[in-house]
């Protein structure tokens, strides 16, 4: 097999011979009425901005500016802020943007270590400084473009220097290590080769609309600028109330006809919720070119819909590199459970390096390493960093041939392209942004009431969160540090909560011990109440409600039902909750935040239809627990029913799947499924202590869940093996998912690595049968018997295309073939001829492959819902309510009737006692932390 990894050896060419406007000049001369940019409050053509640009540059050198001076841009979104970045280019100057949002305290951070000459302010951009020694002066750049012509007014025949390519062209801010924010500076051509392959790899024109939606101090609004004035193409500017507006932000998109954008995943799901909102569809969105975090493929299939015509990129680089150095162009039909980070641009290569700076093999982990003639000068003033991120190449030793270091840990996969695995240091992204915790530290370090402080970002869920641990010299409170950091650092970089402890933790050697702080978020009461109180009426009670059923105090209106830590036992009860308030359920309900569906929630509902959507596991559920309190209780005497326990054990795989697995290969272990465990082995092993202590006598088999593995007439009637077999299948399950290797393998093709699993599992099971530990004494009621089942289950969940459904179907064929035959074979071939025996195990399970919901009527869905969430309730306790039916009645309809209402009733008062239980338990895991906050405050 080729070797697809890129050639570390290999020549990269390198030309520097045009300036970031270059492009832009060619196409003024060219079509100078064509529209250049148009934005909330005015349209410029590109003569307009030629002449606006130009006269910006003359002021600028008349006033004193020399090549090498820098020029701080403030700005807001608007027009103005590309007639400055034009204008100090064109002067010879090195421009940087900060976002007129960022606090005061920052943009006089970045003014104190660039000393520029000038600070120009856009929009509504006002800034002050303190007095010193050599303060910049201060320009106002109108946004009109008649006014910016006549406040820059020059001789057309003004001549401007040539700028040299190779000198620095802007510098960037991004998070720093020590505290104060660090820039890097960046020559004319990283950006030019970049805009040149990125014109040439995806065929834009002239007549594409580009939006101006990146971060304005982030790098990517080099490109929104540039590529599209490089080709005589529209820039369009959304005011920055629109970009925070789901609904304004998709009209927006629609209205200007936007087909190209550069966006981060959070922007993407804000897109897509406007687009639901406003029932848009953009037809003429063409790319989507994402960055700045991790783009999921539930994000992308979400996007697909909403606009069908796009092709959506992964990008991926840093501010170092500076622009995108890597790529990979997301394939709607290809079967992927994570997008790579894909291969090097022209002119780029991704090397995944381990510790003696070797390529690794396909599937091993190491550092990623960016090659490429395009990167940045290094960063201001800090030579020695520079000398430790940008490197030579360690294949060529060659003194121009530069990596930089990035941090990242991937991998590569089979096409030699790179997968992304996680930051190597303390470096962290939030929000699409890249930061350094130390930089938060030190910012809290600062305020006069705090002694000591470390940062941690708590990874309990997919949405990474700050927490400050803080020693307080004197008593200080949570709020007046946030409100003190909210003034120096950008809202993203200020804590989520605030810890105040006695004194930091230390290992043998003095070093802060970061493991013994204590647990994340036990005081995070505060936030979600705040969460609260920014909610509608119909928000806080679904918020109310999902805590209630969770069984949590209170919950983050931020994350989504599965980073809440919402499961197959739970997502019944909640999906019932909300489609009561929205009156259908949206797709992927599961993974949208609980705020994006509070918005939904909020709007006027149209009256409820008599026929509802019902998601098919759910109504199998229903269907197969009632069957089972039917065949228990004898309903019908001439016909068996059989099948219904496997089409549980395939549907808990399928919740497995959707509810837990991505949130297991993210945090790293299994741990969660603990939580899965013990809401099913707790009430069973009470309930069944009661039972026996009333009617037999107590069995220790049964206090460990383990009665199945002994006959009955070793354990007596009453154990629950369903409920056994499913725990000791979800403790292995979540044991081989501990093995990061093996949760690798897996991610790595979701689909074919659990069917080729649940075959090999099968075969395990025969394999045991005849050489090992024959289970037919004990009616195969052990795990081994049905993990294959549950495998295929957790299969079925990513089965997406026709042709992997059909893989699964002839799967599900012979795995029933095998489970179901020996279950009849113990009645005797004779016994099933002579009676009607009906198996639902396969046209359920092929439905559960096939389909995703069914219609029936409002009442079925509701009622169904309750049942569905009771499975274990009902399965526990329907022989005692048989036994209360038989003083009512001898009629078997009346005994399952009150088996499954009564099931149904001890389920819910079993879930309210479980939360009043736990939300005592977490006021005593409280009381500390709290006490130690009242000290300090």
């Amino acid at each position: 097999m080729p070797d697809l990894r890129p050639n570390p050896m290999l020549r990269l060419d390198y030309r520097a011979e045009q300036s970031i406007f270059h492009g832009f000049l060619q196409q003024a001369r060219r079509t100078p009425e064509a529209t250049a940019i148009i934005a909330a409050h005015a349209t410029c053509s590109y003569r307009q901005l030629e002449r606006i640009s130009q006269g910006i540059a003359a002021y600028l050198l008349e006033r004193g500016a020399r090549e090498g001076d820098r020029v701080v841009i403030v700005a807001s979104r608007c027009a103005g802020l590309v007639y400055a970045m034009l204008g100090a280019s064109r002067a010879g100057l090195t421009f940087t943007v900060a976002d007129v949002a960022y606090p005061a305290a920052r943009v006089e951070q970045i003014v104190r270590t660039l000393e520029p000459a000038f600070v120009l302010l856009c929009g509504d951009a006002e800034v002050g400084f303190a007095a010193g020694p050599a303060l910049p002066q201060r320009v106002s750049v109108p946004e009109a473009p008649t006014e910016a012509f006549d406040q820059f007014a020059c001789d057309q025949q003004t001549r401007l220097p040539e700028v040299d390519p190779t000198q620095p062209a802007y510098i960037t801010f991004t998070s720093g290590s020590t505290g104060e924010p660090k820039g890097i500076v960046t020559h004319h051509a990283p950006l030019v080769h970049f805009i040149e392959w990125h014109v040439g790899r995806h065929g834009f024109t002239a007549d594409d609309c580009f939006s101006l939606v990146s971060g304005l101090g982030h790098d990517p609004v080099y490109r929104d600028v540039f590529t599209p004035l490089s080709i005589g193409a529209k820039i369009i500017c959304p005011a920055q109330a629109t970009l925070i507006d789901p609904a304004a932000l998709a009209a927006w998109i629609d209205q200007h006809g936007v087909s190209v954008m550069h966006l981060t995943p959070p922007l993407g799901r804000l897109i897509e919720t406007g687009a639901r909102l406003e029932a848009l569809t953009f037809e003429r969105l063409r790319y989507l070119f994402w960055g700045g975090d991790a783009l999921s493929p539930a994000l992308f299939a979400q996007m697909r819909v909403i606009a069908p015509n796009a092709v959506s990129v992964n990008f991926y680089g840093t501010t170092e590199t500076p622009q995108a150095m890597a790529f990979h162009q997301v394939d709607p039909h290809a079967d992927h459970h994570r997008i790579p980070l894909g291969k090097g641009i022209d002119g780029a290569q991704l090397l995944v390096v381990n510790d003696a700076n070797r390529l690794v093999a396909e599937g091993e982990v190491g550092e990623i390493l960016i090659r490429s003639p395009y990167l940045s000068l290094g960063y201001w003033g800090d030579t020695a960093m520079t000398g430790e991120k940008f490197v030579v190449n360690p294949f060529t030793g060659a003194d121009g041939d530069i990596c930089y270091r990035t941090g990242d840990l991937g991998s590569y996969l089979g096409d030699g392209s790179v997968s992304f695995l996680g930051r190597a240091d303390s470096q962290v992204k939030i929000r699409g942004h890249r930061i350094e915790l130390a930089e938060i530290e030190n910012a809290i370090a600062r305020h006069p009431l705090i002694k000591q402080c470390v940062v941690q970002a708590n990874h309990d869920s997919s949405s990474v969160r700050l927490v400050a641990y803080c020693v307080a010299q004197q008593p200080v409170s949570a709020a007046q540090l946030r409100e003190a950091l909210t003034a120096q650092l950008p809202d993203y970089m200020v804590p989520a909560a605030f810890m105040f402890i006695d004194a930091m933790p230390l290992t043998p050697n003095g070093k802060i011990d970061r493991r013994a702080l204590p647990a994340a978020f036990d005081s995070a009461a505060t936030r979600a109440t705040s969460t609260r109180q920014a909610l509608s009426p119909q928000a806080a009670q679904l918020s109310e409600a999902w805590a209630q059923i969770l069984q949590v105090p209170h919950l983050d209106a931020e994350l989504n039902f599965v980073e809440l830590g919402g499961d197959s036992l739970s997502f019944v009860q909640a999906s019932r909750v909300l489609e009561e308030r929205l009156g259908h359920l949206p797709p992927r309900w599961e993974l949208t935040p609980v705020r994006q569906l509070a918005e939904l929630a909020s709007r006027p509902q149209a009256a409820r239809p008599l026929l509802r959507t019902m998601e098919l596991p759910v109504f199998v559920r229903m269907v197969s627990i009632i069957l089972i309190v039917i065949g228990h209780l004898h309903l019908f005497s001439t016909w068996s029913i059989g099948g219904e326990t496997t089409v549980l054990f395939l549907i808990s795989g399928i919740s497995l799947a959707r509810f837990q697995f991505k949130a297991i290969e993210e945090r790293g272990d299994a741990r969660m499924l603990a939580r899965s465990v013990a809401s099913i082995a707790v009430p069973t092993v009470l309930y069944t202590v009661l039972t026996q202590v009333l009617f037999d006598r107590v069995h220790w088999q049964s206090l460990l869940m383990i009665s199945n593995w002994y006959t009955p007439q070793q354990v007596g009637h009453f154990h629950y093996w369903y409920i056994e077999v499913l725990v000791q299948m979800l403790l292995i399950i979540g044991l081989v998912l501990s093995v990061k290797r093996v949760r690798m393998i897996i991610m790595a093709n979701p689909f074919r690595c659990l069917v080729v699993a649940s075959c090999a599992l099968l075969a395990t099971d025969i394999l045991l049968s005849l050489f090992v530990f024959d289970a037919a004494p004990l009616f195969n009621r052990v795990p081994q018997h049905y993990l294959a089942i549950m495998v295929l289950g957790m299969a079925v969940h990513f089965a997406q295309s026709a042709a992997q459904k059909c893989a699964a179907s002839v799967v599900a064929i012979l795995l029933i073939g095998v489970l179901d035959f020996p279950a009849l074979a113990q009645y005797g071939w004779q016994a099933l001829a002579s009676m009607k025996h009906i198996d639902v195990a396969l046209p359920a399970v092929l439905a559960l492959i096939w389909l995703r919901s069914v219609v029936v009527p409002g009442t079925v869905a509701r009622a169904g819902a309750v049942i569905a969430s009771s499975t274990l309730f009902i399965y526990l306790t329907h022989f005692q309510f048989q036994s209360v039916a038989r003083r009512i009645s001898d009629e078997p309809a009346v005994a399952v009737l009150l088996a499954i209402v009564g099931g149904v009733v001890v389920g819910y008062c079993w879930n309210t006692l479980a939360r009043v239980a736990l939300l005592r338990w977490n006021k005593r895991r409280q009381k500390r932390p709290q006490e130690t906050l009242e000290r300090v405050a």
